[in-house]
């Protein structure tokens, strides 16, 4: 009888890597779960400004970040500044566990990704000195910008020094065709090529989707809007492939199965969390169908473009404007899930420096 508990019987990551282009990463875990999602076929881990405040809601994590803050806390005043370093800490603990996976591919898988503070990810040299420091840690390290003004300003320096990056914060096509014709521009007068991701948002913007539709007087169907965030990022996978910009793709926020499932097939890589997503997966242990090409009818996209204003901006590739990346409601919404997290460590590390 065929064992379950087997992954060489066939677990439903093991299955897509191998029926398919498509790759599974893990996000924002504790080393558990790290460790369970290698084991499944992770093959790179996602963090992002939030991170710790995540750790600080698991028991066995907690602890060790307060071991990281009391340490620290007598030799570094500033409470940003603590928060960046144990953040570093946090990640370098993941870091170690792919560091094998990284070196046994020889450099192409087992990546670990870092963000630094939300709070001044509008300054182009803060994304780009945090991104130095964070690199410190392993050879393993890409560093995630947001593909805002500043971001874009902060990626040139980044591939001059030939580190590898993640486009983070995309909601929007016309975000995609701006980081990737700026990396084309920048790689090619500089003669380096570092690995370069770009992501698509899909469960934050549709989050963004639901809180825009529900103010509208003639809102969107419930079956139509569920669509809208993974429509968007199927458009800009056809759009990557099409033109052959480069980089790969990579689908993040991801908050309901289908964000998961419906890019299945595609040469791109998914992040998601382990609790919630990559355990249900496991569990209901779908049939690996290859949906990436599946597109909603035009009158699904229509009635998205006629009726919300968001979505258009997010879909058409003159939709936004680069100087309207870092204002757009959907980054916006991402963003302040970061700065919320990133507070709740200051508020940690305050209690912890007043012996709470």
């Amino acid at each position: 009888m065929e064992n379950k508990n087997d992954k060489k019987t066939g677990h439903y990551f093991y299955r897509v890597e191998h029926e398919t282009p498509t790759r599974f990463w893990i996000n924002n875990p504790t080393i558990h779960e790290a460790k369970m999602a290698i084991g499944e076929g992770a093959v790179g881990c996602t963090t992002n400004p939030s991170y710790v405040s995540k750790l600080l809601a698991a028991p066995e994590e907690r602890k060790i970040i307060r071991q990281f803050v009391d340490l620290l806390a007598p030799y570094v005043s500033d409470d940003h500044t603590l928060a960046g370093i144990v953040q570093r800490l946090a990640v370098a603990r993941l870091s170690s566990l792919f560091m094998p996976l990284y070196t046994s591919s020889e450099n192409t898988k087992g990546f670990v990704t870092i963000q630094g503070n939300p709070f001044t990810e509008d300054e182009e040299e803060n994304i780009f000195s945090e991104g130095l420091e964070a690199r410190k840690i392993n050879p393993n390290i890409m560093v995630k910008i947001p593909v805002t003004l500043p971001g874009i300003g902060a990626l040139k320096k980044l591939i001059n020094m030939n580190i590898p990056v993640m486009a983070t914060e995309i909601m929007g096509v016309s975000q995609m065709i701006s980081i990737c014709e700026s990396y084309q521009n920048i790689s090619s007068a500089a003669g380096r090529t570092p690995p370069f991701y770009v992501t698509h948002i899909t469960g934050i913007l549709d989050d963004y989707f639901k809180q825009e539709n529900g103010i509208l007087s003639d809102p969107v169907s419930p079956m139509v809007l569920k669509q809208a965030g993974i429509t968007v990022a199927k458009h800009q996978y056809k759009l990557m492939q099409q033109r052959h910009y480069p980089g790969r793709m990579i689908g993040g926020g991801a908050r309901k199965l289908e964000d998961f499932t419906e890019f299945v097939g595609g040469a791109m890589d998914i992040t998601i969390n382990w609790q919630g997503t990559a355990d249900l997966l496991l569990e209901k242990d779908f049939p690996v169908e290859s949906k990436i090409h599946e597109m909603p009818g035009q009158a699904v996209i229509n009635e998205l473009l006629e009726k919300l204003p968001g979505f258009s901006r997010a879909y058409n590739i003159d939709g936004m404007e680069p100087a309207e990346f870092y204002a757009f409601g959907g980054v916006e919404l991402f963003r302040n899930s970061f700065i919320k997290g990133w507070q709740i460590l200051l508020d940690y590390i305050a209690e912890r420096r007043n012996g709470i």
